[in-house]
């Protein structure tokens, strides 16, 4: 066709030279397919285009001017001939248009042809260059941006060049000629600070995305986008700074927007979400955005997905969210949204997935969400303060396949009608709060629900026998802490696909039914604290796929069955307190992945199986209180572990109960925890008897896998005898080694020395003999060491912590001396080699010696005598100044033998000084200290803590101070004491105890305190017996005592550089001073003791029970949201006058829990003090004023003690709330010294 044109182009340029021929159009159409060849092909393709595209633009108007011709004279009588003559000046078209061949009809398609065809030529080429040039600004465009990009470590943008065509770039697409997606998306690990300005020129761009690197982009860059753009996805990068306001006027065509996982910062505009009619979904989530969201104005008709998940929004949701009817995905968990849930969501009748938990949502579910069921799937209310009871109008939520509201105040019962018409429901979670009422049955009706947590309520009655197999698809069946009575039916085998079955903490009672043997898919089966008996069924062998067998704690009976071993996944097995008895199977060592064996409290007999050394991956055994007997197999040292095993204990909940003292026995014992509330541990039976400490819990017990290797091993309450085995210094994880109440004798071995990791030996009532090892001294995390009862002789190891612990724990030793006991005579101390013998007598001398030699002799000897007596007579003054402070210091140690001190006789411990941070003390000794506290006496004690004793020191001059002795807990060296007492001795506060000094003296480590005259708040709130002339503390002077408190606290957190988190918040550790100005005490102990954090003494570090916050029972990780719910409690005491813990006023409960209860039933003020309502006085009008202000205390306390970290608020905040309480103040900031 090009080339028809190209001979038409040619004839005309003749016409203005030659005489013009008479030839149609149609003839030369006709003619050029002919003749156009020898013409074209020698022409180059350069010159053709450009030949052709000036001919067609100098024809354009004759054509035009031709067509209309044409046209007009179809319609019309004027004569062809004299149109044409006006054109005579036309030269191609003169002669077609005086073709007598030619009339207008057949005129016409010719030109038609002739102008499609110039339009056809015409356009690719002014596309063509016009395509070229901007594919090249694209690639432009693009290399700037790749030169913003750091890191490249896959090289998957080396191909960005020049010399190549940019649309086979990776990650870029083109259409028509132009850039229109660029996707660099994935794990490629590109990095680097970019903006997205040099994308502004991609006028075609509409797909953007740079998700899943680590770019740091600032979000006003986000409105340099180019208008054409569509979809854009930075999520999982570091976008910073606030959201963009005008992000969608500048974007309208704006479809899909992922910002989540990034840092965008600051509250949402309210006119965000206006004019983005486009707009389909949105994902913000997982930011730090803040702020109110309750005044959001949205204004989205087409939006169908909304995050807002995983910031820090505050107040109500917005009423605006009923403008977007065709929303179906709403996700605003976790966040700090308060209020009740808007009845408008009712009109979101297309809304599949809500999702609103872990908010502070108050109030009752409204009926009118029941609206939205038509098409809702997925229901998550979880982790709110939602009440009330179920709705019964969600029996119309046909399609709902999950209905999440557990961790709630929900109560009530279960309307049975609720479940008949859930045929799709799948998973049914209600756990933890005060649901009533029995079972439903109606559960059954449910045939696709997999999944049934009822955990912690209080459901009563039995459980349902056709639950299974109406709900034939079940997978779990949970339902720890509640009031089920009756028998476990056998018709639960029915449901074929159960995998876990959670019955723990209820009444159930009869036999385990053999029929569960059935259930090929059951991994755990937990049933502890029931009243459940008869034998453990032979049949649970079947169960191949069984991980945990939990039963401990219930009236089982008879022996542990061999059929158990054929289930080789086991990793649990507790079957503790029972009444188990027969031998222990030496099957067990055919269970390679066994992590947990608790067989304690039964009347097992018989010997321990040596095979247990087989079971490679054993991290815990508790064989206490058996009727074991023979010796403790040397081969259990040598189990070395297996290398890996991937998911060992994984998805439990593991708590670590450690008993103290001697009210129980055994160090302590092993829970599953899932589902229950922590406060629970209170009120379990056996629990409530045993002076336990706190956990280990969650993650920790990660640490047990480390090693694969036994980390705890209490063979305690048996009949053991022979000797401890040497082997047992091979295993260098194990931290719990408990022995005692058994026959063992022989010598300790110096190999239990090497265990690095060695917290807890009780070895005592043995029959032990020999030295306690030297090797003990290396035991740096020692905590706990038990070796009284026993025949043990000679001196305590001097080094290490042995001689820093309590003399009892060596009593009834009669051949054990040293620190802490008494003083070691000769006898008793280390042999000492003898003297050698005299060499051979009576050798003679020369008889010839000279008698000058012997009177020089006589003489040096003489002089020699004479200075060794004078340098004898200083040295025995020198000695008897020691020997008196030695006698001093023993006489000390035998009057108080809890407090000890280990002496190196090298040095002169006495004249020490006391490192000081304040002049007054610069020349203050040890010596002075044991004057001032007269010799550490126990009418100087004034405290005990959780990091030592404290004494009250009166010096010379008439001033007071308290000294610290801190236990010696860990492997700190001098350095890094010295290094934190200069960091603790810095941080100054008003309300902060200020460290005076500290003296280290051998392994000891004293500090020294400014002395507070009232003492802490604990004696002063309740003391230890309560009288008459016992002083009451007024509401101005409990208000000035929070306040006080909060600043100090908030001082740690905030303004100290480490921030530092106290640990051990609670009344003990709140002191005042003579003007009733609290202080916070002990900050920082947590620090010095760090080196234990993951070991055993979580007691010590992790807080005291009744301030412990519930996250603590769930992991150990100390943070500053932990010590304001400490504070809180703190507060509570405060307010109600009552102890965090005490059972005539809170039973099973504690002060946060009746606190919460008695808030929820209305009754506020029995929550505070009678004694300080007493104590208003006053007006009317100023009582109420009090009273008023103490209800708001109480508001503010309740924030501080929420059971999720994340709704608490910080600190600087308490400090802001409490100080907007006091009208008027001019008081500082908390930030104030």
């Amino acid at each position: 066709m090009c080339k028809t044109l190209l001979l038409v182009a040619k004839e005309a340029q003749k016409g203005a030279s030659s005489p013009p021929m008479p030839l149609t159009l149609r003839e030369t159409f006709s003619r050029s397919l002919t003749d156009s060849d020898s013409w074209i092909k020698h022409k180059p393709r350069s010159q053709k285009l450009s030949f052709l595209k000036g001919f067609l633009l100098q024809q354009i108007p004759i054509i035009l001017t031709t067509l209309t011709v044409c046209l007009s004279s179809l319609f019309s009588n004027i004569s062809l001939q004299l149109l044409c003559r006006l054109l005579l000046s036309s030269q191609a078209c003169v002669k077609p248009c005086f073709s007598m061949e030619s009339n207008p009809f057949q005129l016409f398609p010719h030109l038609t042809v002739t102008l499609l065809l110039m339009v056809i030529v015409l356009f690719p080429v002014t596309v063509e260059g016009a395509a070229v040039s901007s594919l090249k600004t694209d690639a432009q465009a693009l290399l700037v941006f790749k030169k913003m990009i750091q890191k490249d470590p896959s090289g998957v943008l080396s191909g960005w060049k020049l010399g190549r065509n940019p649309c086979s770039w990776y990650g870029v697409s083109c259409t028509l000629g132009r850039v229109t997606q660029l996707d660099i998306s994935g794990n490629n690990d590109l990095s680097g600070t970019i903006s997205l300005d040099p994308l502004s020129s991609l006028d075609m761009l509409s797909v953007l995305k740079l998700s899943l690197n680590s770019f740091s982009v600032n979000s006003t860059s986000l409105l340099q986008l180019p208008y054409s753009l569509t979809q854009l996805d930075l999520s999982f990068g570091r976008v910073t700074g606030p959201v963009p306001q005008n992000l969608f006027s500048k974007c309208p065509n704006l479809v899909v927007v992922n910002l989540s996982y990034n840092n965008l910062t600051g509250p949402v505009p309210e006119n965000f979400l206006q004019n983005c009619d486009k707009l389909q979904a949105l994902d913000i989530s997982f930011n730090n955005l803040t702020g109110s969201i309750s005044g959001l104005k949205i204004e989205c008709n087409s939006l169908l997905q909304l995050d807002l998940s995983g910031n820090h929004l505050s107040d109500s949701i917005p009423l605006s969210l009923s403008n977007c009817t065709s929303l179906n995905n709403l996700n605003l968990a976790n966040n700090l949204i308060s209020g009740e849930i808007p009845k408008a969501l009712g009109q979101l009748n297309k809304l599949q997935t809500l999702d609103l938990s872990h908010n502070q949502l108050i109030g009752w579910i409204p009926s009118e969400l029941a609206n939205a069921c038509a098409s809702l799937v997925e229901l998550k209310l979880s982790f709110n303060n939602i009440s009330g009871s179920i709705p019964s109008g969600f029996s119309s939520c046909t399609l709902l396949q999950l209905l999440d509201i557990s961790n709630n105040n929900m109560s009530g019962q279960l309307p049975e009608s609720i479940f008949q018409n859930l045929g799709s429901l799948q998973e049914l979670r209600l756990g933890k709060n005060a649901i009533t009422g029995h079972f439903p049955s109606s559960i059954s009706s449910c045939k696709k629900l997999k999944i049934v947590d009822f955990s912690s309520n209080k459901i009563y009655g039995s459980i349902p026998r056709d639950l299974c197999p109406g709900a034939a698809s079940l997978e779990e069946l949970r339902m720890p802490d509640n009031l089920i009575t009756g028998e476990i039916p056998a018709e639960l085998s029915k449901c074929s696909q159960l995998k876990t079955i959670d019955f723990s903490l209820n009444y159930l009672n009869g036999t385990i039914p053999d029929e569960l043997g059935e259930l090929e898919n059951l991994e755990q089966l937990i049933a502890w604290f029931n009243g459940l008996e008869g034998k453990i069924p032979p049949k649970l062998g079947q169960c191949k796929n069984l991980k945990d067998l939990i039963l401990n704690n219930n009236h089982l009976s008879g022996g542990i069955p061999i059929e158990l071993f054929n289930c080789s996944n086991l990793e649990w097995i507790s079957l503790t307190s029972n009444e188990l008895t027969g031998e222990i199977p030496p099957e067990f060592g055919l269970l390679t992945r066994l992590a947990v064996l608790q067989l304690g409290n039964n009347s097992l007999t018989g010997k321990i199986p040596a095979e247990l050394a087989n079971c490679s991956s054993l991290v815990w055994l508790d064989l206490n209180s058996n009727k074991l007997t023979g010796e403790i197999p040397p081969r259990l040292g040598r189990q070395l572990g297996a290398k890996s095993w991937f998911g060992i204990l994984a998805g439990n909940t593991l708590v670590f109960v450690r008993n103290v003292g001697n009210s129980c026995k055994g160090v302590g014992g092993l829970l599953e925890f899932s589902g229950i509330r922590p406060e629970r541990l209170l009120q379990v039976p056996t629990l409530r008897t045993c002076d336990f400490a706190r956990l280990y819990s969650g993650p920790v017990l990660s640490m047990f896998t480390k090693y694969q290797t036994l980390e705890y091993l209490d063979l305690s309450y048996n009949e053991l005898r022979g000797k401890i085995p040497e082997e047992f210094g091979d295993m260098v994880a194990l931290q719990v080694l408990e022995l005692s109440h058994n026959q063992l004798s022989g010598e300790i071995p110096s190999s239990l020395g090497q265990l690095k990791n060695l917290g807890v030996f009780d070895a005592s009532h043995n029959r032990l003999q020999g030295h306690i090892p030297d090797s003990f001294s290396n035991l740096s995390f020692l905590v706990q060491i038990d070796l009284s009862n026993n025949e043990l002789t000679g001196q305590i190891p001097p080094r290490g912590q042995l001689s820093t612990l309590p003399a009892t724990q060596y009593a009834n030793n009669p051949g054990l001396c040293g620190v802490p006991l008494p003083e070691c005579k000769n006898d008793n101390s280390q042999p000492t080699t003898n003297p050698s013998d005299d060499v051979t007598k009576g050798g003679h001398r020369s008889a010839t010696a000279s008698w000058a030699n012997s009177i020089v002799m006589g003489i040096l000897i003489s002089v020699a005598s004479v200075c060794i007596l004078i340098v004898w007579a200083i040295a025995m003054r020198a000695r008897r100044r020691e020997a008196e402070e030695v006698k001093m210091l023993n006489s000390l140690q035998a009057s108080h033998a809890a407090t000890t001190w280990k002496i190196d006789k090298e040095k002169e411990p006495l004249s020490i000084n006391v490192a000081t941070f304040q002049r007054q003390l610069r020349k203050l000794k040890f010596s002075q200290l044991i004057e001032a506290t007269n010799g550490f006496s126990a009418a100087s004690l004034i405290g005990c803590g959780g990091f030592g004793e404290v004494f009250k020191a009166t010096l010379k001059d008439g001033s007071s101070v308290a000294i610290k002795k801190l236990i010696r807990l860990s492997c700190q060296g001098d350095r890094e004491f010295m290094a934190e007492m200069e960091t603790l001795g810095k941080i100054k506060h008003r309300n902060l105890v200020p460290l005076l000094g500290y003296c280290k003296v051998g392994e000891e480590r004293l500090l020294v305190y400014e002395y507070m005259e009232y003492g802490s708040l604990e004696e002063m709130l309740h003391g230890r017996i309560k009288t008459r002339d016992r002083r009451i503390l007024t509401w101005e002077e409990r208000k000035k005592i929070a306040r006080g408190a909060a600043k100090g606290l908030c001082f740690l957190h905030h303004n100290c550089i480490p921030h530092i988190i106290h640990r051990d918040m609670k009344s003990s550790n709140v002191l005042l001073d003579h003007e009733l100005e609290s202080r916070v005490s002990d900050f920082g102990m947590a620090r010095l003791i760090s080196a234990l954090d993951t070991h055993l003494s979580v007691s010590t570090l992790a807080g005291t029970p009744g301030y412990v916050p519930p996250e603590y029972y769930q992991s150990f990780r100390c943070t500053a949201k932990g010590d304001v719910y400490s504070f809180g409690v703190v507060m509570l005491e405060l307010l109600s006058g009552k102890r965090p813990t005490d059972k005539e006023d809170f039973g099973d409960t504690n002060l946060v829990g009746w606190a919460k209860m008695k808030v929820r039933e209305g009754k506020q003020m029995e929550v505070i003090d009678p004694d300080l309502l007493l104590a208003t006085q006053g007006t009317d009008e100023a009582e109420a004023k009090e009273v008023k202000e103490m209800i708001r205390y109480l508001e503010i306390t309740l924030q501080c003690v929420d059971d999720l970290p994340s709704r608490r608020p910080n600190m600087l905040q308490v400090v802001a709330m409490l100080r907007e309480l006091m009208p008027g103040s001019t008081d500082g900031s908390s930030n104030s010294a």
